[in-house]
């Protein structure tokens, strides 16, 4: 897996425990907040996703790239979130636009937030406990508490068919664990695979 930190300056003094920012308040400290981009295929980001990220002051910015999205998750958690010194881990697809809309997904308690975004299943987001990983963040009591693999594609006993989503199979895991996952904002994707 190859990862790329962002390195950024910080503003002198301490950082707040919450961040003031256009009505929302970020319930986590920013400094103990890593944002983790999944870069694959191409390495790319959206530059939008980058700046969203410094506006709000997360200044630990690393992006990965590996095949196989359940293995990109799960070795973004393993090599890069656990390992640091941060509290709170905020993951995002690297086609992901967050704008205004996705200010209530950072103002909302939890420690397992997801904003929704369009999928090609939209119905799938009816179920209240459901969560898509383009967008979401937790503590790193999650991370924790579920042991690997976080992700992992469930096929049906033939192998020709997914069963369940790399998401779905991290929810599950977060559900039996005790977690519940609070949903809040909207944010804009621009996949062509969507």
């Amino acid at each position: 897996m190859e990862s790329r930190p962002i390195e950024c300056s910080r503003a002198t003094g301490d950082a707040p425990a919450t961040l003031q920012r256009e009505n929302a308040t970020m319930p986590v400290d920013p400094s103990k907040t890593m944002l983790l981009i999944a870069a694959w295929p191409d390495r790319l980001v959206a530059p939008e996703l980058v700046v969203w990220g410094l506006s709000h002051r997360l200044h630990r910015v690393q992006w990965y790239s590996q095949r196989f999205v359940e293995c990109a998750y799960n070795s973004a958690i393993h090599k890069l979130a656990l390992p640091s010194d941060c509290d709170h881990f905020i993951f995002a697809d690297r086609d992901m636009r967050p704008g205004p809309r996705a200010e209530p997904f950072l103002a909302a308690d939890g420690e397992l937030v997801a904003c929704e975004y369009h999928v090609r299943n939209d119905e799938s987001w009816d179920d209240l406990q459901a969560m898509h990983c383009g967008l979401w963040r937790c503590s790193r009591h999650v991370l924790e508490t579920i042991k690997p693999p976080y992700f992992q594609r469930v096929l049906s006993d033939d192998g020709t068919s997914e069963k369940s989503c790399v998401c779905n199979y991290f929810r599950n895991k977060a559900l039996q664990a005790g977690f519940k996952i609070v949903r809040a904002g909207w944010c804009a994707h621009s996949s062509e695979n969507s």
